[in-house]
């Protein structure tokens, strides 16, 4: 079923993945999402511009793990971290590489000035040993007659931004995202087992989440949709008491002064009447 010559191969050329679990980016909130997670997912958003593989985003993923357990950062250098380690990646990677990305604030001026892109890069470097060569999940998928197409880059993509997934051997999640895709639940072992079950629950959980906020949105639309309703019906009625006060004042207003013409000119009849009397 497997190139087994090739899985080998790129099993002797893959590195252990070394996390400090005690770092402040990867311990999880009261929802179980650590600060890494939001900055990958972040990153992952940002890619979504360019048309390059899967394979860069899992490189930019695995520079920007390696430097986060090398280095202190300072929360506000998180995103400086991100594009930069994708933009590396993207160089080493794609045969048209981007150049690098500069980041806007919300006023159109620069977060970082060029200086500190070209130290974060050369920091990012050292501290992967000037080594950008890394087997990742896809390649094994490769050797094992994957194709990688949009749904299989989505899988990747999804546990890329869930370390409580992503913190297992990159062999182990290519053997889990191959099970979860064909169900071959009986070749493989314990441990590839449960990290299915375990991306089937999350996904599933995911999903959860997304049709409760859809439904939650779709209800909020509906009672907004209701109250302009109510509101258009309002104005269009008082508009029309309104129009019927003002027809109704004009009805009023000239019949009195009918009455007041009538009233004078019977009065001034009268008294003609009593000149020539």
């Amino acid at each position: 079923m497997f190139d087994q010559a090739q899985l080998k191969e790129l099993s002797t050329r893959d590195k252990d993945k070394k996390f400090n679990f005690e770092l402040p980016f990867y311990i999880g909130n009261s929802q179980g999402v650590c600060r890494r997670d939001i900055l990958i997912q972040w990153v992952i958003e940002q890619s979504q511009q360019f048309k390059h593989s899967i394979k860069t985003l899992e490189l930019a993923v695995i520079y920007i793990d390696t430097y986060l357990n090398f280095f202190n950062i300072r929360p506000q250098y998180l995103e400086l971290l991100g594009i930069s380690a994708y933009s590396i990646a993207s160089k080493f990677n794609e045969t048209e590489a981007i150049g690098q990305m500069k980041l806007l604030n919300n006023l159109g001026k620069r977060l970082y000035d060029d200086q500190e892109y070209e130290e974060m890069e050369v920091q990012l470097l050292q501290c992967l040993e000037f080594q950008l060569n890394h087997i990742t999940p896809s390649d094994y998928l490769i050797a094992m007659g994957v194709s990688l197409n949009e749904s299989i880059s989505s899988l990747i993509m999804f546990i890329l931004m869930d370390f409580e997934i992503y913190k297992h051997s990159q062999i182990v999640l290519a053997f889990a995202i191959f099970n979860f895709q064909e169900d071959h639940i009986n070749i493989f072992s314990e441990k590839v087992k449960s990290l299915t079950s375990l991306i089937n629950y999350k996904i599933t959980k995911a999903q959860n989440q997304f049709n409760s906020d859809k439904t939650e949105n779709d209800e909020t639309k509906g009672i907004e949709q209701n109250k302009d309703t109510k509101k258009t019906l309002q104005k269009r009625k008082e508009s029309k008491n309104k129009d019927t006060k003002k027809k109704i004042f004009k009805r009023k207003e000239q019949k009195n002064k009918g009455t007041k013409k009538k009233y004078t000119k019977k009065k001034s009849q009268k008294n003609q009447n009593n000149y020539n009397e």
